[in-house]
Parts: C-alpha cells; sequence; structure tokens
C-alpha cells in the first residue's frame, strides 16, 4: 500500500450541529487525537448577557489519523461525514493548526467568515501575532486581517495595526 495511508494529517470532519464536544469526547475516549478550537462569545438574551465557549468553526472537528482510518471515525455517532474537495479527504496542514491555536491563545476577538473576497497577502511582522500570514480585507483606521484556513473555505478575522503589516507573496502547496 502507499506510504499516504499511513501518514497521520489533520482530517476535516463535519458533526451533527451542536454535537462537536460530544464528538470530539467520544473520539478521545477511543484513543484519537482530536482538536476543537473554541473561543468564547458574549449572548445577550432580553433579560441577561452570557459567556459562552462555542466552536471556532461550528459543525467541524479535526482528528489526527492515517487515511486508512477515516471510515473508523465514519462510524463514530453523530459524525456526518469526512470533508472532501474533488473526492478527496481534505486535510489541514499542521502549520495551520498550530497558527489557530496561537490565535486562540491570544484571546483575540474572532470572527469566522464562510465567504471572504482574496486580497494582499500580508504578514504580521510586529505586535502578539507576530509572524503569521493571512490575506488583508480592509482598511477601517486599522486594517482587518483574516488568517485564511484555505482546506476550510473559512477565515479566522482578528484587527491588527497597518503598521504591524506587510505584503508578502505566499504560496499554499
Amino acid at each position: 500500500m502507499d506510504s499516504i495511508f499511513f501518514t497521520k494529517k489533520w482530517y476535516v470532519f463535519y458533526t451533527y450541529p451542536k454535537f462537536e464536544r460530544k464528538v470530539q469526547k467520544y473520539l478521545q475516549k477511543e484513543g484519537y487525537e482530536t482538536f476543537l478550537p473554541l473561543h468564547w462569545i458574549v449572548k445577550n438574551w432580553s433579560d441577561r448577557k452570557k459567556r459562552l465557549q462555542i466552536p471556532l468553526f461550528p459543525n467541524y472537528i479535526f482528528v489526527n489519523i492515517e487515511r486508512n482510518k477515516i471510515f473508523d471515525i465514519l462510524k463514530t455517532p453523530k459524525v456526518i461525514n469526512c470533508v472532501t474537495f474533488c473526492k478527496d479527504p481534505v486535510f489541514i496542514k499542521q502549520k495551520e493548526i498550530d497558527q489557530i491555536n496561537y490565535i486562540i491563545s491570544k484571546k483575540s476577538t474572532i470572527e469566522v467568515s464562510d465567504d471572504l473576497k482574496i486580497g494582499t497577502t500580508v504578514l504580521i511582522n510586529e505586535g502578539p501575532l507576530c509572524g503569521l500570514e493571512g490575506v488583508l480585507l480592509e482598511e477601517r483606521g486599522s486594517q482587518r486581517f483574516a488568517v485564511k484556513i484555505v482546506s476550510l473555505k473559512q477565515s479566522l478575522i482578528i484587527n491588527v495595526p497597518s503598521n504591524y503589516i506587510e505584503s508578502v507573496e505566499m504560496c499554499y502547496s
């Protein structure tokens, strides 16, 4: 068999809504390495505000497995399917997992967007997010900076001062 089937990668799985944590708990109990990025939001109701921790990418969970284990994960209760692109399973590079972890650890304000216009590729060269790459979205006194997770067709959006970024050429392989 080809070694591609025995190399661990972060494959992306789609779950039922609101079942990401239960799927993660089940998979961890079965011995799988999972990644479910969470962030804090403030939910406003008519009579109160509440701070909640929710998945950064609703309905998605990442599992670090060999390709030949995908069907085992698909047997997990509340997992709908493995995300594919052109019939190939989608995986996220370790560098992207590390970037998501870093952004979450900085407790920056984060938005998730499904449809971003491609702009100038930039590198943050100063501040707590120094070294991260992404796509510049717009200027509003400070730059809005997006770290685009290409495989998911979603992006994390964070505010970065304009003097903290510089244009770069970036190539995803």
